[in-house]
């Protein structure tokens, strides 16, 4: 938060914080000379009777909030220990002194003149760019005692510094939503920390190169601490070029699925996710990730990737309900074959079965649909038919989703290859808008022979990719019994929403599906939501 003043400086030097108990009669913005002459409700601030404060930011760099709603001012100096911003004298920021930890394990910091830099909430690559000192999780931070401290709609919680061993520090940061900023990675193969705070519910990384004769993606992920466990090797590549590791496909799924963390290096972009199901647990300290390009034969690529982190944050109860928002782009669906059906009406979608099974769907997983928003591209006609094996395609269509709040559902006339209904990224780079992968694509062609209760299956489903969860069981499982989501359900039934085929019987409609508490617990993770 940016601790500075929200009443003249002048006047704050006036401030009145009398002790004993708040009696006199003057009401809101009457006259004052302390406290005790304003109504219970209220203080006494530059002679006026003010409302008391919940949080530090409304007395005003240099003053803490009280347990009993009044403005104190800050008596630390320069030098002097602090555990909070709200510790030190205007002028000065609570600044981590190093790696060096206190008796409470926090990491030990002081009061310090103040940076001429970026303001707490903004942007950083390093802690000498930010006024307060402190760089965590891309963005300005400051410290912090109890969530009093902070500003509205923020916490105070524990957060990992990579730069000090991983040790920590108590900081202020969003009660729920994502965080997302940009990893500087200057070759072609590099490490990049990850903090995962207190508060964290999951986290991504998305990767992207220009370069489609490459993949890009991750080479190795390690939980946190130096010695950290493995949780990811990439997989062996099928592939037939010269030097290429000997590898076929089955071997490529099951070195896929035994890690703990399900990825695989992609052209153009990628998402790691995790948690990707109900084990290991995300810890909280700093994920050490090793992103590359990746040549076809599975060799360190040229190209430098593109990286951006997004971490959910929610401090809320774990079970209370959460809210995904949807936002509906038509391609241009004039007169389409199946316009009989109601293909090419935007009210069909709108309102009626079709959006009320995939409330039905998402309301298992306790997670309602909030605001709903569509719009009709009509100057795209090369894009109206979509070919998923061109990559060029998909990616000019889902970067046309340019919001990064709830999921981008795209309507097209028809997806090929023959027969594919719906396709989505897997997972999709949810909390970001404008990308290559952002949003999902539905046939609309798939009306000539199925009905808007089935629609709303297949999307559900492609959401639910997007959103971090994969195929509860695979085709061929039988054989290779690791083909299966991690999740530890044991739901392996035709009727869950994650079924590998949508011609399950009960499954193609919504009010059949089934979703196991693993995979819901998953889905409330997606940074996708509000």
């Amino acid at each position: 938060m940016l601790r500075r003043s929200v009443f003249p400086l002048s006047l704050l030097a006036a401030l009145v914080a009398l002790a004993g108990c708040p009696g006199g009669n003057a009401g809101l913005g009457d006259s004052c000379s302390g406290n005790d002459d304003c109504n219970g409700a209220l203080q006494c601030l530059t002679n006026r009777c003010v409302p008391r404060c919940a949080r530090a930011p409304e007395c005003g760099d240099g003053y803490a909030c009280g347990d009993d709603g009044l403005c104190e001012p800050a008596r630390g100096q320069s030098g002097e220990h602090c555990r909070s911003e709200v510790d030190c004298a205007a002028g000065l920021s609570c600044q981590i002194d190093g790696a060096t930890k206190g008796d409470d394990g926090l990491l030990l910091a002081s009061c310090t003149d103040e940076h001429a830099e970026r303001a707490a909430g903004d942007e950083c690559d390093a802690d000498n760019e930010c006024r307060n000192g402190t760089c965590a999780l891309g963005h300005c931070t400051d410290l912090c005692r109890d969530t009093r401290d902070c500003g509205t709609n923020m916490q105070c919680v524990r957060v990992p510094l990579a730069t000090a061993n991983d040790a920590m520090f108590t900081g202020c940061l969003p009660f729920q939503g994502k965080v997302t900023w940009s990893i500087p990675v200057l070759s072609p193969s590099a490490e990049v920390l990850i903090p995962m705070p207190e508060n964290a519910r999951s986290a991504e990384l998305v990767m992207s190169l220009d370069d489609a004769t490459q993949k890009v993606g991750a080479a190795r992920v390690l939980s946190p601490a130096r010695t950290g466990t493995r949780l990811y090797t990439v997989p062996c590549a099928p592939s037939s070029e010269p030097g290429g590791t000997p590898c076929t496909a089955s071997e490529a799924l099951d070195r896929y699925f035994e890690n703990p963390i399900l990825h695989q290096p992609a052209p153009l972009q990628s998402v790691l996710l995790f948690p990707s199901g109900s084990t290991p647990a995300l810890e909280i300290g700093t994920y050490r990730v090793q992103v590359s390009s990746f040549q076809p034969d599975g060799t360190t690529g040229t190209g430098i990737p593109r990286v951006t982190a997004v971490v959910r944050l929610d401090g809320g109860e774990a079970t209370a309900p959460r809210t995904l928002d949807l936002h509906f782009y038509f391609l241009d669906l004039a007169n389409h074959p199946c316009e009989a059906m109601g293909a090419a009406d935007t009210p069909a979608v709108l309102s009626g079965s079709y959006l009320a099974g995939l409330r039905t769907v998402f309301f298992r997983a306790n997670i309602v649909i909030g605001s709903v928003t569509h719009q009709t591209i009509t100057d795209r006609p090369e894009l109206d038919t979509l070919d998923t094996r061109n990559l060029e395609d998909v990616g000019a269509l889902l970067s046309l989703g340019t919001s990064g709040d709830g999921i981008n559902v795209f309507f097209v006339r028809a997806l090929s290859p023959a027969g594919l209904q719906a396709w989505s990224p897997n997972p999709g780079p949810a909390g970001l808008g404008g990308t290559r992968r952002s949003g999902v694509v539905i046939g609309m062609d798939t009306l000539c022979y199925r009905d808007w209760p089935a629609l709303a299956r297949l999307t559900a489903h492609q959401i639910a990719r997007y959103m971090g969860l994969y195929h509860n069981v695979e085709l061929g499982s039988a054989k290779h019994p690791l083909w299966r989501d991690p999740i530890d359900d044991g739901d392996t039934g035709a009727t869950n929403l994650m079924y590998f085929s949508e011609l399950s019987g009960a499954s193609e409609l919504p009010s059949g599906l089934e979703i196991t508490a693993g995979q819901a617990d998953i889905l409330r993770r997606s940074a996708a939501l509000q």
